[in-house]
C-alpha cells in the first residue's frame, strides 16, 4: 500500500502537557551524560544540582517533548520497522523554567518523496510553550521512512546536508565520555535494538537514543562555542551518522565558519565510528 501524503500530512496529534520538576531536569542532564568525570564536571556542576547556580540544559526540552512512536499506528499505513531518525534541530526561543509544565504542540510540517529506493522523508516540528503558553523553544526532527518511498511525492524542499569546513583542522575539539552501562536514562528499547548489527560492542555495552547523542553534542558545543553559557545557544542541528553506545569516549570536532556560527562532527573513539555529521549552530556572540 501506497503512502497516504494527505493522511499523514494531517495526522491529528492532540496537545500534551508535560509536568516536571528540578529532579526530573537532573535526571534528564544525567542521561546526556553531565556530572561524568572529563573536562565537563566543573561545567555540569549547574545542571545536576550540586552549584546553588541551578540551570536548565536546553537540550532537555526534547527529552520533555518525546511523545508517542505515532508511526507505529495501523491507521498510519506506514512500514514502521524500517524508519530511521535521521535529524534533529532545537531553536531557543528562551530558557526552560526549572520546574511546572509546558504544552507541546506536534505537527507534520512536510512530506518528502525521494523515491522507492532512497525512501519518503517526513518533517515533524512540535512547540513547547510556558505555562503563560510564551514559546520556549521549537524542535524540528526528520525521520526517514525507507520502505513508503515512490508515493508520487516531490522532493522539492527536503533537507540536505549542510557542508563541514574541508581542509583544514577543526578550531577545537574535545573528548567526553558516554553514560554507563547502569541503568541509563535513554538506553534503547531491545525490541529496536541494532548492536549486533555493528563492530566494536563490548559484553554489556548498550546501544543509546539519538536523543542522548543530541544532548551530549549539545553539551559539548556549549563549552567550545558558547562559554559554557546555556542562555548563548539559538540553535542546534545535528545529523545521525550512527549508534553510540553507553562506556565509549566520543570526540566532538567544531570549525568556526562565522559570527555566531559553527559546525562540528561527533565520533566514536574506541569504535573509530562517525555518530554524527553535517552538524552547526548558531549562537550570540
Amino acid at each position: 500500500m501506497s503512502l497516504d501524503y494527505h493522511k499523514i500530512k494531517n495526522w491529528p496529534f492532540a496537545p500534551q502537557t508535560r509536568h516536571y520538576n528540578h529532579d526530573d531536569l537532573i535526571r534528564y542532564a544525567k542521561g546526556f551524560g553531565a556530572g561524568l568525570p572529563g573536562p565537563l564536571q566543573a561545567d555540569d556542576a549547574r545542571y545536576i544540582g550540586t552549584t546553588s547556580a541551578t540551570q536548565a540544559l536546553p537540550m532537555v526540552a526534547v527529552a520533555l517533548a518525546d511523545g508517542e512512536f505515532w508511526q507505529r499506528d495501523p491507521r498510519a499505513g506506514l512500514r514502521w520497522k524500517q524508519i530511521v531518525h535521521a535529524e534533529e534541530a532545537i531553536t531557543v526561543h528562551r530558557p526552560l523554567p526549572l520546574h511546572g509544565a509546558v504544552t507541546v504542540a506536534r505537527r507534520v510540517v512536510e512530506i518528502y518523496d525521494r523515491g522507492v529506493d532512497k525512501g519518503a522523508m517526513v518533517q515533524e516540528q512540535q512547540v513547547l510553550r510556558d505555562e503563560r503558553g510564551e514559546a520556549l523553544c521549537t524542535i524540528d526532527v526528520i525521520t526517514v521512512l525507507r520502505g513508503d518511498g515512490g508515493f508520487g511525492g516531490s522532493a522539492d524542499g527536503a533537507s540536505r546536508p549542510r557542508p563541514v569546513p574541508s581542509g583544514r583542522p577543526a578550531d577545537s575539539t574535545i573528548v567526553l565520555a558516554t553514560p554507563t552501562r547502569d541503568e541509563p536514562v535513554f538506553a534503547l528499547s531491545t525490541e529496536f535494538d541494532v548492536s549486533s548489527a555493528l563492530s566494536g560492542v563490548a559484553p554489556g555495552q548498550r546501544v543509546l537514543r539519538g536523543m542522548c547523542a543530541f544532548g551530549l553534542a549539545g553539551r559539548a558545543v556549549l563549552n567550545l562555542a558558547c562559554g559554557s553559557a546555556p542562555g548563548r545557544l539559538r540553535r542546534l542541528v545535528v545529523r545521525y551518522a550512527g549508534a553510540m553506545l553507553t562506556d565509549e569516549t566520543v570526540r566532538v570536532d567544531l570549525w568556526h565558519t562565522g559570527p555566531g556560527e559553527a559546525a562540528f562532527t561527533m565520533d566514536a573513539v574506541e569504535r573509530n565510528a562517525p555518530l554524527l555529521r553535517h552538524c552547526y549552530l548558531q549562537f550570540d556572540v
